[in-house]
């Protein structure tokens, strides 16, 4: 069921958690989304669902461990928009702005034939690492592999830099990643790109077209390679170029 406001649909959760009362928790594992997929916002109603949540419970620092959107769907062929990818990123950017929450990216162990995707010991081990992370203040990555800032490299292209890696990040089973989009200001303007990856850098060569943002698995079922050492994927994001 969506929520489409905190006063809305979403006090269907709301009345799932109110018999706790003010029963202080260490963490909470949030995994919805797809009924959103479709609506504006969602970052703002899981911004406010979790700092609601936080003060019902009496948990300020509740840990917030949120499940990536997993790949579901028919593949694409081509760039094009996706309620999916926005969604995911959407819970990326709600994680990276609360040092108390954070993702766990499961879009390389989901099922395109399947909304309910059978990995769910790999879920729980992703969810767990985000507890670790934020709960129990272990020095890990919350997240594993995260983009940490775009910018732009010599003859047009794009250098994106990337955090929380273990090792170093590989394109794995291919010379070169492969989901990257380079895209100008206009919606229709994304073509994709691959990638040369070196340490925790992937960098973009130009195409002689302007680019003012870059999309990574900008797709409902996006085929993608780029891991750790830790086999954590990175996640789906888009973002300007400094």
């Amino acid at each position: 069921m969506p929520w489409d406001d905190i006063n809305g649909a979403g006090t269907l959760y709301n009345a799932m958690i109110a018999p706790l009362g003010r029963t202080r928790v260490a963490g909470i594992a949030w995994y919805q989304g797809e009924s959103d997929t479709g609506i504006p916002g969602y970052d703002q109603r899981l911004t406010a669902l979790i700092a609601d949540w936080r003060t019902r419970l009496g948990s300020p620092q509740a840990g917030f461990a949120i499940a990536q959107l997993a790949g579901y769907g028919a593949p694409s062929f081509a760039p094009g928009e996706s309620g999916w990818a926005t969604v995911r990123d959407a819970q990326r950017r709600v994680a990276a702005a609360d040092r108390h929450a954070g993702v766990a990216v499961t879009l390389d162990i989901g099922d395109a034939l399947d909304i309910h995707p059978g990995e769910k010991h790999a879920v729980g081990q992703r969810l767990a690492q985000v507890m670790r992370a934020t709960v129990y203040g272990e020095r890990i990555a919350p997240s594993g592999p995260a983009l940490a800032r775009a910018q732009r490299a010599a003859g047009g292209g794009v250098a994106l830099d990337f955090s929380g890696v273990t090792g170093a990040l590989h394109a794995k089973s291919a010379r070169e990643a492969i989901g990257f989009e380079l895209c100008g200001a206009a919606a229709a303007s994304c073509r994709y790109a691959s990638g040369t990856v070196v340490g925790s850098q992937v960098t973009l060569p130009g195409d002689g077209q302007p680019v003012t943002r870059v999309r990574y698995a900008w797709s409902d079922a996006p085929a993608i390679n780029l891991v750790d050492d830790a086999g954590l994927p990175v996640g789906p994001f888009e973002t300007p170029i400094s």
